[in-house]
């Protein structure tokens, strides 16, 4: 797999830096989305603290068990605020790590039929578009990054399925452009309101950890909402009927968070991602392929290895298996394969 970007920059070669629009302003509202989930996280937290002064003086003694639930909840808003803030990896950032190999920034613009016709066909790995690209890189040490983008892609693909038509880019598979972000995310899974950032090839691994962590989060309080009932519900029917409100509340929260949990767990082993799974059959590459058949997936062990542990540098981009190779994948297990972990 191609990995783009792994030197250092070239002033030289940047890429091209692209015009301003709407989606650059549009991301601070985030900012609001952000602070109401803090919000709420005081309030659920503060209300049971209020509510249950049992919890209160465990605290004031210095009790473990409360000590270790203020670290759960510090590193629950440390990892949602790390994620947040994080990059999803836009293709804009992959040319212009690029630009350090001689990578070549290719706009649609220059591939219009104004400038050069393309083939009736409309195919852009065809011979005349293809030594029309290498005539622009007879100076570059290196295979420019539309050329490498087009080996990604089954023989035959349209043109279409390699540029943006919003933002003018190059799209490596897998990638989509989000039009909350108004850029292009390299292996799009969705867009997150809560985060107010998109989840994708660079954060898809702190995401599903922040996750991890607030599931944790909301059961342990759900448990001390529980206790709180179990023990004082008697005493006042107000505080009684409030902490019963917030429990369900919670419940409610913590069904929809298990879920979350579970689809990303899945899909972090099968290398797949949320868009893949809901719009398969928009995808032109992947209509072909045979169903309960993971395209992408190298086996349970090295796609977590790559969603979380790799430390390679750049940009590794995936490119679409062979369609001889999707079908050997659909045939039965058998017990040599079972033996040998084919699904590892």
């Amino acid at each position: 797999m191609p990995c783009c970007g792994a030197s250092d920059p070239d002033e030289s070669a940047r890429v091209p830096s692209q015009p301003q629009r709407h989606g650059s302003h549009g991301r601070k509202p985030w900012r609001y989305v952000r602070v109401v989930v803090l919000l709420l996280h005081v309030f659920f937290i503060g209300a049971i603290l209020l509510l249950d002064p049992t919890l209160r003086s465990q605290i004031r003694q210095g009790n473990w068990y409360m000590m270790l639930y203020g670290v759960m909840v510090l590193l629950t808003l440390l990892q949602y605020l790390y994620t947040a803030k994080s990059s999803p990896g836009y293709v804009a950032d992959m040319l212009r790590a690029g630009s350090g190999m001689h990578a070549t920034f290719v706009n649609t613009a220059t591939l219009s039929k104004k400038d050069r016709p393309l083939p009736k066909d409309g195919r852009l790995n065809s011979a005349m578009s293809r030594s029309k690209i290498e005539e622009q890189n007879q100076q570059s040490a290196t295979p420019s990054l539309l050329l490498q983008m087009m080996d990604l892609y089954p023989p035959g693909s349209n043109s279409r399925d390699l540029t943006c038509s919003s933002c003018h880019l190059i799209q490596p598979p897998r990638t989509k452009h989000c039009h909350d972000c108004d850029k292009c995310v390299l292996k799009f899974d969705h867009h997150c309101t809560w985060l107010g950032t998109c989840i994708g090839k660079r954060n898809h691994c702190r995401f599903w950890w922040y996750l991890f962590e607030e599931t944790t989060l909301i059961v342990w309080t759900v448990a001390l909402y529980i206790q709180f009932l179990h023990l004082d519900m008697k005493e006042s029917w107000l505080k009684g009927l409030t902490g019963l409100i917030l429990l369900v509340l919670l419940i409610l929260i913590l069904v929809i968070l298990m879920i979350l949990l579970m689809l990303h767990t899945y899909l972090a082993l099968t290398n797949q991602t949320t868009y893949e799974i809901a719009r398969r059959r928009r995808i032109t590459y992947l209509r072909g392929v045979p169903s309960k058949v993971y395209p992408f997936s190298n086996g349970i062990c090295r796609n977590l290895y790559d969603l979380c542990l790799s430390r390679e540098k750049g940009y590794v981009l995936e490119a679409v298996p062979p369609m001889e190779e999707l079908e050997a994948r659909a045939r039965p297990y058998t017990c040599r394969d079972v033996i040998c972990c084919r699904c590892c």
